[in-house]
């Protein structure tokens, strides 16, 4: 049990960051309670890809072998020509002969409706915008904006890219010149995509959905301007995503709005990719008209890497305070990895003053900060890699694809993964694989 046995804390936001934290402050015996703004939850995108570094944490929160089911194993990336040329391949199973697990692919709404299904209902209420935050010396005060208020000892943001947490924070920084300049200037993206995930399709017609594991295959259009990555999943359905630099958003010199959000930007976008061959047979046009509607959304594809991650008592986690672009599967663990960092500080917290918080926050941002930064220039440095054009990145992008020897794939990776965690009030993790 923690030692601070009266310890509330007021979670802010109800994705998969957020719902990670709560069961780990579930299992931790620490009190909480889930803020969402959204009236319903409805997660955005359509598949995900978890690294081997969180498996351990997930293993000792019990939820591993539910997420082996609701995944496939990742084999690799292959990169191909619209034409369908093979460019290239990186193989990703090495990662398990080295730390004991592989990467795992699966539904992004199948992983949320199953992290939410572990929280306690009253332990999470929708339908709650956040607009001001009050501190004393021994609480903070959440006002809602149906004039609702909610007292805990602190406050976790855990509301994603554009924040509410964060700018009610920066804003009390702002004011009073405590603020980095760089913390003021806003997200960074020259980047969008559209992103669906079909209905059940007929294993028949697509053989390679009963495949166990999931070859990621990348097409690239002509002169890089377009990509479209297909990714098999469980349950016979395939993730997909189309895009790449918008031109309405280099013009601006990134962090502009770019196409506006209709029915038709689908179209507009996908039609890009008409006549890119499908690996896995038909067209990539049956695959996006295979897809519901409601399972179609616009992602923009930011990045940002903030300075300031608490003040008094309020805390950020995930993409809050780490924006990555999600090229290299790493914004949901790297949010995973912040929620173990943080809760093992919180369960050995004895009392809950501003001093103490504001230690173990700064031991938390010291922790977390450059692997996040690290996994955040490698999701870039991939993105660049797909996407730059001209005779320099065509020679990167072959040297990479087809000539990097596996031990420096091997090493690259390790950096990323060399943060570890584990939580200090579970069991050890029981360290059991993927049966399959």
């Amino acid at each position: 049990m923690a030692r601070q046995a009266d310890l509330k804390v007021i979670i802010v936001g109800g994705g998969l960051a957020g719902l990670v934290m709560g069961i780990m402050l579930e299992q931790a015996g620490i009190d909480y309670h889930i803020l969402e703004q959204a009236s319903r939850l409805r997660p955005l995108g359509t598949s995900i890809s978890l690294h081997p570094v969180i498996m351990d944490v997930m293993d000792q929160l019990g939820l591993l072998q539910d997420m082996y089911r609701l995944s496939k194993p990742m084999r690799g990336i292959t990169v191909m020509s619209a034409s369908g040329r093979k460019m290239g391949r990186i193989d990703a199973r090495s990662n398990k002969r080295r730390h004991g697990h592989q990467a795992m692919v699966m539904s992004r709404p199948d992983l949320h409706e199953f992290l939410l299904a572990k929280i306690p209902p009253q332990k999470l209420t929708t339908g709650k915008r956040v607009i001001d935050i009050s501190e004393s010396a021994t609480e903070v005060v959440v006002t809602c904006m149906d004039e609702t208020t909610y007292v805990g000892h602190l406050v976790i943001g855990a509301d994603g890219a554009y924040s509410a947490i964060r700018q009610l924070m920066y804003e009390k920084l702002k004011a009073n010149g405590e603020l980095p300049e760089s913390d003021k200037r806003p997200l960074y993206f020259d980047k969008q995509c559209v992103v669906g995930m079909t209905c059940s399709l007929d294993p028949k017609k697509y053989p390679v959905l009963q495949d166990e594991s999931c070859e990621v295959k990348v097409i690239l259009g002509k002169d890089q301007h377009t990509s479209m990555w297909i990714l098999p999943l469980t349950g016979n359905r395939m993730a997909w995503c189309v895009g790449g630099p918008d031109p309405h958003l280099q013009e601006e010199g990134g962090g502009g709005r770019g196409r506006d959000w209709y029915p038709e930007t689908v179209v507009e976008i996908c039609e890009d990719v008409r006549n890119f061959k499908c690996p896995f047979g038909g067209s990539v046009m049956d695959l996006i008209e295979a897809t519901p509607k409601g399972l179609v959304s616009k992602v923009l594809l930011e990045e940002k890497m903030y300075r300031t991650w608490y003040h008094g008592r309020v805390v950020l986690i995930g993409d809050a305070c780490h924006k990555i672009v999600p090229f290299f599967g790493q914004g949901a663990s790297q949010a995973i990895l912040d929620a173990a960092c943080l809760s093992n500080l919180l369960y050995d917290l004895p009392v809950a003053s501003v001093e103490n918080l504001t230690k173990i926050f700064q031991t938390y941002m010291d922790t977390r900060a450059e692997t996040a930064r690290i996994a955040s220039d490698s999701s870039r440095e991939f993105a660049d890699l797909i996407y730059d054009q001209g005779f320099k990145a065509d020679v990167a992008r072959n040297i990479v694809l087809r000539f990097t020897p596996t031990w420096l794939l091997r090493m690259i990776t390790g950096t990323i993964n060399a943060d570890r965690p584990s939580l200090s009030f579970l069991p050890p993790a029981k360290g059991k694989a993927r049966s399959k």
